[in-house]
């Protein structure tokens, strides 16, 4: 390519063509000129108002409203309308009317009061129909009380047992959280449920009012729901210690006509799980929360009397009077 080349393109007279051409739009094709749009014929619907037509207007319309026509004509031009285009179907912008505002309904528009209207199947005034649920049916007592239907899903138990069941609140107390936006208080609970015959679970809530914080937690004791292993039906098998958090807490399986001595906490959840021979103590802290969360942890930490037999390689009617220490 010469170096001089680009020095006489400068001398050259200026070429509109040699400004709007180039080699990287020349995959475009020829630019068109696309004709200007002609303006439409005059339309008879948007003429103005004939002697006759206000005639006709004076017939169904008060003076005051045909001046407001008549001003509503001189104020808007006359183009303008000749020139709308109607809108498509799926212009995003359009109005979706549902009814035809054009045509008189005889029940929603001018009803008579002496003529009250006739309810028409598929008319929109229509009343709502009052449906039967097939969970519920007609129990209106157990609609009452909405989270056990969600329960019964879950837990596999009917709303009848399910209201059988028995449950207590163990603690409830106040709760703060500092924020940015200052102290936020709550009522937190806690709460456990059991259907008396093996099966216990204890469940958190938190919430403003004492009413939801209780509701809460009773909620998730009963979703919470696990199978304890019981001697007899009537006490834990062995002895059981644990340690949660600074609590210490020791089980221990007493014969029959014990009782159930120990504390509020652990009583509550023993009558809870079917238990009626038992004894416990705890040391070192009774947090009333970690308590119960350790009597929990102590009652899943029974080491059965099968378990033993199968690690010592003997039969089970061999190891119960030692692991009993000839209590049965």
């Amino acid at each position: 390519m010469s170096a001089c080349r680009p020095l006489r393109s400068f001398l050259q007279p200026f070429s509109r063509r040699a400004l709007s051409t180039s080699s990287f739009l020349s995959h475009r094709g020829p630019v068109r000129d696309y004709p200007v749009r002609d303006t439409p014929p005059p339309n008879p619907a948007t003429a103005p108002y004939t002697p006759a037509d206000l005639a006709d207007l004076r017939k169904h319309y008060s003076a005051s409203q045909i001046a407001s026509f008549l001003a509503g004509e001189t104020s808007i031009s006359r183009s303008d309308f000749e020139s709308r285009v109607a809108r498509p179907p799926s212009d995003p912008m359009g109005l979706g009317y549902l009814d035809d505002l054009s045509m008189y309904d005889p029940l929603l528009d001018f009803p008579d009061p002496a003529n009250p209207p006739v309810y028409v199947p598929g008319h929109p005034l229509q009343p709502l129909p009052v449906m039967t649920d097939p969970f519920y049916g007609d129990d209106k007592e157990a609609a009452r009380v909405p989270w056990m239907r969600e329960v019964s899903r879950q837990t596999g138990f009917s709303e009848e047992e399910l209201g059988r069941f028995r449950h207590r609140v163990l603690v409830s107390h106040r709760v703060v959280n500092m924020t940015h936006m200052g102290k936020i208080s709550k009522i937190y609970s806690l709460a456990v449920a059991g259907n008396g015959n093996g099966l216990v679970g204890i469940g958190e809530g938190k919430a403003t009012e004492h009413e939801d914080s209780h509701r809460m937690a009773t909620y998730v004791a009963m979703r919470n729901l696990e199978p304890i292993p019981r001697y007899e039906g009537r006490t834990i098998f062995g002895d059981v210690e644990v340690k949660v958090g600074a609590v210490e807490l020791g089980l221990y399986s007493r014969p029959p006509g014990f009782g159930v001595r120990c504390s509020q906490y652990v009583f509550e959840i023993a009558r809870c799980l079917g238990i009626q021979d038992l004894s416990a103590r705890a040391t070192r802290s009774r947090n009333p929360m970690n308590v119960i969360k350790a009597t929990m942890h102590a009652l899943r930490s029974q080491k059965l009397p099968e378990t033993i037999a199968r690690g010592r390689g003997k039969k089970f009617v061999d190891v119960r009077k030692v692991y009993y220490n000839g209590m049965v």
